[in-house]
Parts: structure tokens; sequence; C-alpha cells
């Protein structure tokens, strides 16, 4: 039996999850509990959430607003708080557009004791929060807003369900399930949602940043980490290690054009001599520029278990180890440097 269409397989965009926002947050006003009493729970829960209050905060009136100021859904709880919610879905923040809607909210309720509440609203992995963070917004994540709709959905028998909520909960379920997928999909079977999931998995045991990163090839999900720079033959380089997907490549940042060729041997040089003692596979990779590969580990970085599924602890014990090469030739560096 096939499984029954689900809208939000058709409304994709950033747009469609928008309204579905307005939508869910306008049904928190107290006029629709006897309307639907579940769903008023649900939409209540939601609202408590995104202003960080328990279940004992009453909510009374909600007036939801779309697109006010360029800011995707902005709601006024109460006539006290003030929602500032930026849905991204795909894409990240830009163009300083975080602190641009905060200075805007903040100053049109200066005068006012009305309180603004920043939500960055975000149901995919992103590699990097921080200018999130920064411009003070809270980050709103999946596995919270799956929480939300899976009590609406134990709470609320088949026949009252809703059934926006249960599609947009099956939709994110789903969402959920590819994400992960680098745990239960063999190695060649990783999708762009593999990829997001398992770098994102990573960033709690090796501090670095991912993301799209594109190319004349067509671009791939790229993981850099372990940014180290010395001065050598009088230039200050930057080296680093790189996944591109199945592929680990040992990176290096010349900013001078004309000693970029003598520097990548003598890196090269370092990397293999330090490689062969640790007993690490290279081999030369990459083309002379800027920003350069001069080697790529040999084999897959990833470790399997028997299955064929991935053994991620044991690959993070990989990427450890080979972290742990790339910074054994500041030895080498410094020996060049002194002339030994």
């Amino acid at each position: 039996m096939k499984p029954k269409p689900n809208i939000f397989d058709y409304a994709t965009s950033e747009l469609s999850q928008d309204a579905f926002l307005c939508w869910l947050i306008q049904w928190a006003n107290k006029d629709y509990q006897n309307i639907d009493s579940y769903l008023n729970n649900c939409a209540i829960s939601f609202v408590q959430s995104l202003l960080e209050k328990d279940h004992s905060f009453k909510i009374e009136k909600v007036e939801v607003r779309k697109q006010w100021k360029n800011i995707d859904v902005c709601a006024l709880v109460n006539e006290k708080y003030f929602l500032v919610i930026e849905d991204k879905k795909g894409t990240k923040e830009h163009s300083n557009q975080l602190i641009r809607y905060s200075e805007i909210a903040k100053k049109h309720y200066e005068k006012s004791d009305i309180e603004v509440k920043l939500i960055y609203f975000k149901m995919e992995e992103q590699g990097d929060y921080s200018n999130v963070k920064k411009a003070g917004y809270l980050i709103f994540q999946r596995s919270k807003m799956l929480s939300i709709l899976k009590n609406y959905i134990l709470k609320t028998g088949k026949s009252k369900q809703n059934d926006i909520i249960v599609d947009y909960y099956e939709n994110l379920k789903n969402l959920d399930i590819n994400i992960n997928s680098f745990l239960t999909n063999p190695l060649n079977e990783w999708n762009a949602y593999s990829w997001k999931g398992f770098y994102f998995a990573l960033q709690k045991y090796i501090r670095g940043k991912w993301g799209y990163i594109s190319n004349p090839s067509g671009g791939f999900e790229g993981f850099s980490w372990n940014w180290n720079s010395s001065i050598i033959e009088g230039v200050k380089v930057e080296y680093y290690l790189q996944l591109e997907q199945d592929r680990l490549v040992f990176k290096l940042y010349v900013p001078d054009k004309n000693k970029r060729k003598k520097l990548r041997t003598l890196f090269r040089r370092f990397l293999n001599k330090n490689a062969n003692e640790m007993n690490i596979n290279i081999s030369n990779f990459g083309r002379l520029g800027k920003f350069m590969g001069i080697a790529k580990l040999s084999t897959d970085y990833r470790i399997t278990q028997e299955n064929g599924l991935l053994n991620f602890h044991e690959t993070v014990y990989n990427l450890k180890k080979i972290t742990n090469l790339l910074n054994s030739i500041e030895s080498e560096i410094e020996a060049y440097n002194k002339g030994i």
C-alpha cells in the first residue's frame, strides 16, 4: 500500500515553511481552544518553547505577521513579547541580516515594555552557528520540533489529528532519518544528507567547520579542521586538513605566488617522512595555487564494521591519528628554519 500523499513533499520552499509557522503560532491564541483543543495545546507548547517558557506560562493573545520589514515570521504574544523568527531551509544566514532584523524590531518597540525575542529556526544541520549566536538568536533545531509534534501525535486520537501537523511531522521525521543515514546506509549509498549528518556528528569530537564548497567539477560537502600557521622561507603559510566527502586532503595556503612550488615540495617532504614513520599511507595530490591540496590519504578514512556500515568511533580515532600526523610536521618546519 502506497503512503498517502504528503503536502510538504511538494511544498518544499522556505515560504511554505514560513506559512506553516505562521499558521501554527496563530493557533496558540486562546480563542481557538474551543475549536480544536489538541491543536491549540500543540501550538501553545510551540510558542512556549520559542519563548523559552515552561508549561505554566499562559498564552492569551497572539498576533502573527508575515514578512514584516522583510522578516520571515513575527508574532506578538500577550502584547508583551515580540517574536522575530528567521526561517532557514537549505540556506544559512547572510548579508548581516540577523543583526539588521534584530535592530529593526528593537527600535520599533524601544518606547514600549515589549520584549523582543530572536529565533533562528533551522530544521537541517548547519556547519557553523557562531554568527547566529553572536547576533543573540535562540537556535531552534529539529530535535525540539520533533519532540513537540510527537507529543501532539501521541496525545491526539487518530481521528482528531490535524492533517497539516501530521504531514509536517512525517516530513520532518523523514528528514531526520535521511540526515542520520550515515549510520544506516553502506558508504557507497551516502547522499548529501548523509554527509551533513556525519559532519554534524563529527563536530562533537573534532572541532571544525563544514559546508558546501563549490568548484568547477560541481562542488561537494566539505569539513575542514586543525588550522596551523608557520613562517617558512619568510612567508606565513597555513596548513590544515579537509574532508572532501570520501577523500581526505592535506591542504596548504601560500599567499606568495613565487614561493608556492617550493613550499609545496617542502611540505610534501615533511609529510611523507612522518607518514612513513607513523604507517599512514598518503600520496601526492592537488594542483598548484593559493589554497592547494598537497597530499591525500591513499585509502578511505572511514572505518567500517563487519556489516559494511560506518564504525563512527573508530573513524573518529583514525581522523585524530591523521591530525597528529599533520601536527608532527611542526618540528620539521622548526628544524628547517634553523638550518638543521
